[in-house]
């Protein structure tokens, strides 16, 4: 940025020197050069803290590790890896074979435990039963009332579904494999379309500049050209940096923003997801905060930087 600032005031002394035939002497390429620097940084200082911007901005997304609730074989795989899926479509089936035996034998137990209280209820109206006998089909019935919807949960999870709109990836799965419940053996990753969100990390200095709902600008080395509107979400009230911990830690961003920088959360006014990207890939943002004043002239030097910035790539090859 500061290269590009350089060139164009050089150009710009340049044509003033050839245009008005100005003479080059040590007076005028003094004050030709103060005068540059004065400009250059009056203006890369108001930006910086204004108007910042940032080269570690990045798409996120939170994963969903998928586990069924019950251990069994599979069956059937239905998702493909990395398709769309709404939530509640089938991702895998278990086979159900013992989970529906389980669930009908103990339906038979209730519906027996049932008769048994309606039996001795009647035999007790006639004074020729126990209430202790009442009471104790009662609990029997409770019993297997829960133990059935137990039974039932366990049949319904042989069905593993979306738990959300997404797609799932890394797919480990395949039929006659054994699904476990254990987490760590997770059969396939599923990305939660409705968590993607373009983070940006910012320096300390300006952030008391940045305010949610400030406007902001996004470009992508992956598309050249290109300028996308956004504004500022959130800006995240603590970090894990400085977390006193107890037994659990806080998810921390220095594994891809440098150290000492704030996450900037910015939404775009274009879904992410249909700008043909992949997740996880860099970008650059710049936020223009200061809407009164002196500095908030400075917003539209920042845009044409950006926007310089965004054509360059057209020419980078590697």
């Amino acid at each position: 940025m500061e290269t590009l600032m350089l060139l164009t005031y050089i150009t710009f002394c340049w044509i003033i020197f050839k245009v008005f035939k100005i003479p080059v002497n040590k007076w005028s390429l003094t004050t030709a050069v103060l005068g540059g620097m004065v400009l250059i940084g009056s203006m890369l200082m108001g930006m910086a803290y204004f108007h910042p911007g940032s080269r570690s901005a990045r798409i996120y997304f939170v994963t969903t590790p998928i586990v069924s609730n019950v251990k069994g074989k599979v069956i059937e795989v239905d998702v493909k890896p990395n398709e769309m899926v709404k939530k509640g479509d089938i991702l895998f089936k278990i086979d159900p074979t013992p989970f529906k035996a389980e669930y009908d034998a103990i339906k038979s137990e209730l519906e027996f435990a049932k008769q048994r209280l309606k039996d001795t209820k009647a035999l007790l109206a006639t004074a020729g039963g126990s209430k202790f006998d009442v009471l104790e089909w009662e609990n029997k019935v409770l019993t297997l009332e829960a133990k059935l919807r137990k039974a039932k949960f366990r049949l319904d999870s042989c069905i593993v579904r979306a738990p959300s709109d997404g797609f799932a990836t890394h797919i480990r799965l395949r039929p006659g494999m054994m699904a476990v419940t254990v987490p760590i053996l997770a059969p396939m990753t599923f990305v939660d379309i409705n968590s993607i969100a373009l983070i940006a990390g910012f320096g300390p200095e300006p952030y008391q500049n940045i305010k949610k709902g400030d406007p902001a600008e996004v470009i992508f080395p992956s598309i050249p050209g290109m300028t996308f509107q956004g504004k500022v979400k959130q800006v995240l009230p603590a970090m894990a940096e400085g977390e006193l911990r107890v037994d659990r830690t806080m998810y921390s961003l220095n594994r891809a923003l440098p150290e000492g920088q704030i996450p900037v959360i910015i939404e775009l006014d274009k879904n992410i997801t249909k700008l043909g990207l992949p997740l996880g890939v860099d970008a650059i943002a710049a936020v223009y905060g200061a809407k009164e004043g002196f500095w908030s002239h400075v917003a539209i030097i920042r845009k044409i930087l950006l926007r310089m910035m965004s054509w360059q790539y057209f020419l980078r090859f590697h």
